[in-house]
């Protein structure tokens, strides 16, 4: 289901103030994969929202994604029972430039 950019920084805010932990895979149009699993941190930077994702103390191990110019689904996994069992849900964040952010919110 798409969401609103307002919709996705409001779900964003909530993971980072309860420091849910998450998954996030990163995908690029060349094909460029990384993945991190930590918790997510929002700024914004000259008016525009920017997403910190991974361990806070290290720079390495981290995901910077920046929220301009995107679009935002959000969906569950009702349907997958395996992902289910690890995942309460994720959202899709796709950049005009083909970036992919998939940020999935792990089950406590």
């Amino acid at each position: 289901m798409k969401v609103t950019l307002e919709d996705a920084v409001s779900l964003l805010s909530k993971y980072a103030e309860e420091r849910t932990p998450v998954l996030a895979v990163l995908g690029t149009p060349s094909v460029s994969i990384a993945r991190v699993a930590g918790t997510i941190r929002v700024s914004v930077v000259g008016g525009v929202p920017c997403l910190l994702i991974g361990k806070e103390d290290s720079e390495t191990d981290q995901i910077k994604f920046w929220l301009s110019d995107c679009e935002f689904a959000y969906g569950d996994f009702r349907d997958e029972e395996s992902a289910a069992l690890k995942f309460e849900g994720f959202l899709v964040v796709g950049s005009e430039k083909g970036d992919t952010l998939s940020l999935f919110e792990m089950k406590s």
